[in-house]
């Protein structure tokens, strides 16, 4: 995990002046494969959740279209992410890799209140937690968890944290007499 990407996301999250400015260093590498050195498997197809678009901007003069991040972040119901790149091979070999995956239930998209600068919102997100059973041959719902966009951004990238980390935790011993 990069603490360079965990400043950019405070910066985006808490820092009032940028809630209309998107910035110009990213949380991943736009049109990279997947997110490196994140805790999630987080691939290009997230982009667009990640707030992360082509904007028009000037450059030397000229008009030029680059990538740009925002805080608008916006997962969805059926978003599902692993914990491993190696979950998208065939299925009896992508068991003995995927330690964890999270599929988003529900969520309400991070952004602001008001068009007048108002206090900006931090969303939803409410996931079902899977893990592989004992025998590796499935994966075991053992419940949900809500968070905010921006709280789920940042378990992404780092990894589970809190009272989130305690009930993985908890959890991993029930799953695995499954």
């Amino acid at each position: 995990m990069s603490q360079h990407t965990l400043d950019i996301l405070r910066r985006l999250t808490t820092d009032s002046s940028l809630r209309q400015t998107r910035l110009p260093e990213l949380l991943k590498p736009a049109e990279a494969t997947y997110a490196e050195s994140w805790f999630m498997y987080v691939g290009k197809c997230f982009n667009d959740p990640l707030d992360i678009r082509l904007t028009e901007r000037i450059v030397d003069g000229e008009k030029s279209r680059i990538w740009t991040q925002g805080s608008a972040f916006s997962f969805r119901e059926g978003d599902t992410l692993y914990d491993t790149r190696d979950a998208y091979q065939e299925w009896a070999k992508a068991m003995k890799s995927i330690s964890l995956c999270v599929q988003v239930k529900q969520a309400m998209p991070a952004g602001s209140i008001d068009a007048d600068g108002g206090k900006r919102s931090p969303g939803s997100v409410t996931i079902d937690i899977f893990k592989p059973n004992e025998g590796r041959t499935k994966l075991v719902s053992y419940g949900h968890y809500t968070m905010s966009q921006d709280s789920f951004v940042h378990f992404l990238i780092s990894g589970p944290s809190g009272d989130f980390a305690a009930r993985l935790k908890e959890q991993s011993s029930t799953i695995a007499s499954i």
